[in-house]
């Protein structure tokens, strides 16, 4: 298990018993989710990882694959840009990557890192939404066996169920 940190809490749909902020707080994932991320959500982001990069001495940033390369685009090339402006440290939006979509049915993911951008560094993986832990523990043994020092993440929400 890696270390994470996460910024909003998300009730998904299924969960009716909402107060008017949390109906807000989803729709404002739901739109980061569908590319549209909000300047309220971006600098939460940068807040945080501004924080991160100074406390946890982070080299790098990058982000966690979305189920398709479209969807990892889609979420986080305005972030990555922000924070590529923000942030004392580089920023890869492709320093983890699938080698191909995840299978539609089963949607179980391939990655594939950049060995030669992580090996050595301290890396925060900006992802989504966290639920099981599963993506973050994938890549993070996936980013510690191309040799990153350290790997710590941070959710932009983590599921409450």
């Amino acid at each position: 298990m890696y270390r994470f940190d996460y910024i909003i809490d998300y009730y998904p749909e299924s969960k009716l018993d909402v107060t008017d902020s949390q109906r807000l707080d989803r729709q404002m994932i739901q739109d980061f989710m569908f590319g549209d991320p909000s300047e309220e959500l971006i600098r939460q982001i940068v807040s945080r990882a501004k924080t991160a990069v100074s406390n946890e001495a982070i080299d790098l940033v990058c982000f966690a694959p979305g189920t398709t390369g479209a969807k990892t685009i889609l979420r986080f090339d305005k972030i990555s840009e922000v924070l590529s402006e923000e942030l004392a440290c580089n920023v890869y939006i492709d320093a983890v990557s699938l080698q191909f979509d995840s299978d539609p049915i089963t949607h179980i993911r391939h990655y594939k890192c950049a060995k030669e951008i992580v090996k050595g560094k301290k890396v925060m993986v900006v992802g989504s939404v966290y639920t099981t832990g599963e993506a973050l523990t994938e890549v993070g043994d996936l980013l510690m066996k191309n040799g990153a020092k350290s790997v710590y993440g941070l959710f932009v929400a983590k599921t409450i169920m």
